[in-house]
């Protein structure tokens, strides 16, 4: 396995992003904390599986943090098999983070979703997502009731929480 560190700008000034490599199954980056800044998506090149930290939705930019557009500049330029957009602000929760992942997955034709509580993401031939409550019983028990998981379809053929 290998470890390479990105560059992050943000208010930390120790903040960083990652690229994990792993011989069998490819490479992983992770964006971290940060706001966009010439060159953000040159690490990030070659990766399976994207994780952006996103904070703000479309036409909500902050300093320091990476927005909607922001995410779609960036996985239009690195092309990662899949994206997952996650470390969400209140704005961007309530602008619907599924809508915001579809946005970036329609105008990039890349696979785009927004992560949720418990995501398991499988990097096999094919990447799969799962929730891990589900992935371990498939069911849940409340109230002594049995009960499907709170799982539905979303936007790009992942689940997210109801």
């Amino acid at each position: 396995m290998g470890v390479r560190v990105a560059k992050a700008v943000h208010m930390d000034p120790d903040g960083v992003g990652y690229v994990l490599e792993f011989p069998r199954i490819g490479k992983i980056g992770y964006t971290s904390d940060t706001e966009f800044f010439e060159g953000i998506a040159d690490p990030y090149r070659g990766v399976r599986l994207l994780v952006l930290c996103v904070m703000r939705p479309r036409g909500a930019p902050l300093r320091g943090h990476l927005s909607t557009e922001d995410a779609e500049a960036i996985v239009a330029s690195a092309k990662p098999e899949m994206a997952v957009l996650t470390h969400f602000g209140m704005r961007m929760l309530n602008e619907n983070p599924s809508a915001q992942a579809k946005y970036v997955q329609d105008s990039t034709g890349i696979r785009t979703i927004a992560g949720f509580d418990g995501m398991v993401v499988s990097l096999e031939k094919e990447m799969k997502i799962t929730s891990l409550e589900y992935k371990k019983q498939g069911v849940r028990r409340r109230s002594g009731r049995r009960r499907r998981s709170a799982l539905k379809e979303g936007p790009s053929g992942a689940n997210s929480r109801l």
